[in-house]
C-alpha cells in the first residue's frame, strides 16, 4: 500500500467516525483554525464542510495544514477548489510537515502600519522594520547587511529592541535574545526572530496592541468573507 492509499484509507476511518478534522492557516500572521467536517473521498480528493473564514484563508493563500489524531502526523494539502458560499472545500496532493505546525503558543499579529525598530547589543546597532510582534517575541525585517556590509548579529546573540508601535509615540524597549535568523535568497534582506524576556513594563503595552490588532484582524476577515459571499451570488 502507497502513503496516498494508507491517507485515504484513514480518511475513510474519519468520515465513517465523523470525527472532525483541525485545519490551520494563518492570516496577516494571525493562526486561523476551525474544525472541519469530512463529506466524501474519491481518487486522492477529500471534500471538507470547512468554516467560512478557513474558507477565505484556503482561497487567498491556496494551502491549508490538516491536522487529526487519526492521521500520521500534520499534513499539508492544495484546495482545488473552494465554495465560500457552500463552506465547502476539495482538498489534494497531501504531503507530511511533522508535528510543529499550529504549536506557537502566543497570538502573533502583523502591524497594520509600518514600525520602525532598532536592534542592538551595546556595540551595533541595526535599523529594521517591525514584521511582527507578540507579547514574547518579536520579528524584524532589516537591509543592514546592504547598509553595513554584514548582518552583525547572529543566532543566540543577546540584544536589545527598540519598537515604536503604529499609533504610539512610546517606544518600548526590550531584551532578548535571537533566536532565528532567515536570509531572503537574492536580496539583503533578513529577517530576525527575537524572544523577548519577561519584562512587567512593556508586557501589558504588548498585550493590549496585540488584543486590538487581532480584533481587526478577524473584523477584516469578515469583511472579505461577506464581499465573497456577494460575490458568488451576484453571479450565481
Amino acid at each position: 500500500m502507497n502513503l496516498n492509499d494508507d491517507l485515504m484509507n484513514r480518511f475513510g476511518v474519519i468520515h465513517d467516525t465523523q470525527k472532525p478534522l483541525k485545519l490551520i492557516n494563518s492570516y496577516r500572521g494571525l493562526p486561523i483554525a476551525y474544525d472541519a467536517r469530512v463529506i466524501t473521498i474519491s481518487q486522492g480528493y477529500v471534500a471538507c464542510k470547512v468554516h467560512e473564514y478557513q474558507a477565505v484563508c484556503m482561497a487567498l493563500e491556496g494551502k491549508t495544514y490538516i491536522q487529526c489524531d487519526l492521521l500520521p502526523e500534520i499534513l499539508q494539502a492544495r484546495p482545488v477548489a473552494v465554495d465560500v458560499l457552500k463552506k465547502e472545500a476539495i482538498l489534494t496532493e497531501f504531503v507530511g510537515v511533522g508535528q510543529s505546525v499550529g504549536k506557537r503558543a502566543a497570538v502573533r499579529v502583523q502591524p497594520k502600519e509600518p514600525a520602525d525598530v532598532e536592534i542592538y547589543d551595546g556595540e551595533h546597532r541595526i535599523p529594521g522594520k517591525l514584521a511582527d510582534i507578540s507579547s514574547t517575541g518579536v520579528g524584524v525585517f532589516t537591509f543592514a547587511t546592504y547598509i553595513y556590509g554584514d548582518l552583525s548579529f547572529t543566532k543566540n546573540s543577546d540584544v536589545f529592541v527598540d519598537v515604536r508601535l503604529p499609533g504610539s509615540d512610546q517606544i518600548l524597549r526590550f531584551e532578548g535574545k535571537i533566536n532565528s535568523v532567515v536570509h531572503q535568497k537574492g536580496t539583503f534582506l533578513h529577517r530576525l526572530g527575537v524572544k523577548i524576556l519577561p519584562n512587567p513594563t512593556a508586557e501589558p503595552v504588548l498585550q493590549q496592541y496585540v488584543g486590538r490588532r487581532q480584533d481587526e484582524v478577524m473584523q477584516e476577515l469578515r469583511a472579505i468573507y461577506e464581499s465573497m459571499v456577494r460575490e458568488k451570488e451576484r453571479k450565481g
